[in-house]
């Protein structure tokens, strides 16, 4: 009987529920997003500001791409049960849990950022939200680890999921920094939210500026919501791109070199973002070098994905010898 080896760009097939599950919270999430969407459009609730049902839909939209990134990705990488239990379970409660608190406080009629104003809102700002954001944080880097150590992984794969974990985790710092200031506009300092309560700390209106559905050109100080954002979907991003590249038919140098280049786009355009906030200058402030390299960014990173779709819908590649 002739033995062959598998390909690295073959799935692992580690026995493991957690896809499964994953799949089915990610669906359960979409619906609550299209729900919550539904319902602001019926009842003609605001679109923006800290009491809009748009941001339990917003949530419910990370947290079923979040949970369906990961399903994808963790057949194609070497865990041991613990490390998968760790990984699903975090995203699971980050996913579930966040949408779960935005959903409560916006039909409550409160905000659900930056509110202490009774026991209860306290409570669900720290336990709920910032709690499981700690328990995801966790889980990230466990799948980290995972992916550095997934030798028999393809070689793109592994490099998609690092860079889409490394994100992830960017994103997760820069929401840190705007739990501890209360606010998603930078002014400076950090921590200077820590023991607060009674009351609603949130940024007033002014210091925000215009908000058009999260784009907030005009802030008072640098905007953290955009950075914040690009990095919780790091996932999707990079990630699931090099998962559906290593089932064509591409060479594995072009299939690297596609997602390597995805990263350094996505990479150095959250830089550019990142620096102009924390310089404490609004978006509508970006200046010709800083437009001029977000552009550059976003033209290379839609270039790659347009070669991946295309590659992906020519046909994948066949399938590997089993031993």
């Amino acid at each position: 009987m002739t033995t062959t080896l598998a390909s690295p760009d073959a799935p692992t097939r580690t026995p493991s529920s957690w896809p499964r599950v994953l799949w089915v919270a990610g669906a359960a999430l979409l619906v609550a997003m299209v729900v919550h969407l539904v319902a602001m459009v019926v009842l003609d609730g605001p679109v923006s500001g800290p009491v809009s049902l748009r941001k339990p839909a917003t949530f419910a939209e990370t947290g079923w791409l979040l949970c369906w990134s990961v399903a994808a990705v963790l057949p194609r990488l070497r865990t041991r049960p613990w490390q998968r239990h760790v990984v699903g379970g975090a995203v699971l409660a980050f996913a579930v849990v966040e949408t779960a608190v935005m959903a409560v406080q916006a039909w409550r009629g409160v905000p659900s950022h930056y509110n202490f104003t009774t026991p209860l809102d306290a409570a669900l700002v720290r336990g709920g939200a910032a709690g499981t954001a700690v328990v995801f944080v966790v889980g990230m880097v466990v799948l980290l680890g995972v992916a550095l150590r997934s030798r028999g992984s393809a070689a793109g794969v592994r490099l998609g999921v690092v860079g889409g974990v490394v994100v992830v985790l960017v994103g997760a710092a820069t929401g840190m920094v705007m739990i501890s200031t209360n606010s998603g506009v930078y002014r400076g300092g950090i921590g200077s939210g820590f023991g607060v309560s009674g009351a609603y700390f949130g940024p007033e209106a002014a210091t925000v500026g215009p908000d058009y559905a999260g784009f907030r050109p005009a802030t008072a100080g640098g905007d953290l919501v955009l950075p914040h954002a690009v990095g919780v979907h790091g996932m999707l991003l990079l990630a699931v791109p090099a998962v559906l590249l290593a089932g064509t038919t591409l060479a594995a140098r072009t299939r690297l070199a596609l997602v390597a280049t995805m990263g350094a786009a996505v990479g150095l355009g959250l830089a550019v973002l990142l620096v102009h906030a924390f310089r404490m200058l609004p978006l509508e402030a970006l200046g010709p070098a800083g437009l001029t390299l977000l552009a550059g960014c976003a033209l290379a990173y839609l270039g790659a994905v347009a070669v991946t779709a295309r590659a992906v819908l020519a046909g994948r590649s066949p399938a590997p010898a089993r031993e």
